[in-house]
């Protein structure tokens, strides 16, 4: 994995944390559209990786 990529998932890792810790909807919400964002730009790096 690049170093790129490893960046993104402790991102990721870092905001599931978060939202174990949140009860707001909209906050929630908020961090699931990041998680996904995060996840289309690892898809990007890597498009043969995540096609599979």
């Amino acid at each position: 994995m690049c170093a790129k990529c490893v960046e993104i998932d402790r991102r990721i890792e870092r905001l599931k944390q978060l939202a174990n810790s949140l009860t707001d909807r909209q906050m929630l919400d908020g961090v699931a559209a990041l998680v996904s964002e995060l996840q289309a730009q690892k898809a990007t790096l890597h498009p043969t990786q995540h096609n599979q």
